[in-house]
């Protein structure tokens, strides 16, 4: 498993790189200012990044759909393209997560970015207990109780070893 843990200034261009090469580009250099950022880190190396607003009173002013309870919205999360498949994403989105419900919050909310990888990235925030709110359309918002993110970290796992043929804590089946 990755090592979650808060940005330092030393990860920033590795996060550049990272965001370039899942095609989720920035301009100029890389600035968290204004966002709680989370790296994870597999054998000393930053392999992703999870991109959140822990207070967020998301798609009110833009007459999105409401919804009940305190929420947190994730910006980006991206995972080296060398890395993907693991478990990262997972990771860094149970973390945020974590954080969220340490917070008060109850909602976890997103946009999933369009682009050429836009449906790996539907697929796997479905994966992990997420869902449209309201029509299933590009620049839809998408959410779920935090709870609902870690039902999905502790049954994904087990999921993955029954279809690699291991049954549950990595004995083959």
């Amino acid at each position: 498993m990755p090592l979650i843990r808060d940005i330092t200034e030393v990860d920033h261009s590795v996060v550049e790189e990272i965001l370039d090469s899942t095609g989720l580009t920035i301009c100029g250099p890389y600035d968290p200012e204004g966002m709680e950022v989370v790296v994870a880190e597999v054998c000393g190396t930053v392999v992703g990044v999870a991109e959140f607003h822990l207070h967020c009173d998301f798609g009110h002013d833009e007459g999105r759909e409401t919804h009940a309870g305190e929420q947190a919205f994730v910006l980006t999360v991206a995972v080296a393209n060398a890395c993907r498949r693991s478990g990262v994403g997972r990771a860094l989105l149970t973390e945020v997560a974590r954080r969220a419900h340490e917070a008060g919050h109850t909602l976890l909310a997103l946009v999933p970015q369009d682009g050429d990888d836009a449906a790996s990235r539907l697929a796997f925030f479905r994966a992990c207990g997420l869902k449209p709110y309201g029509h299933d359309q590009p620049g839809a918002a998408w959410g779920c109780p935090v709870s609902e993110i870690f039902s999905a970290s502790v049954a994904g796992p087990k999921r993955a070893e029954l279809s690699k043929g291991h049954a549950p804590g990595g004995a083959p089946s």
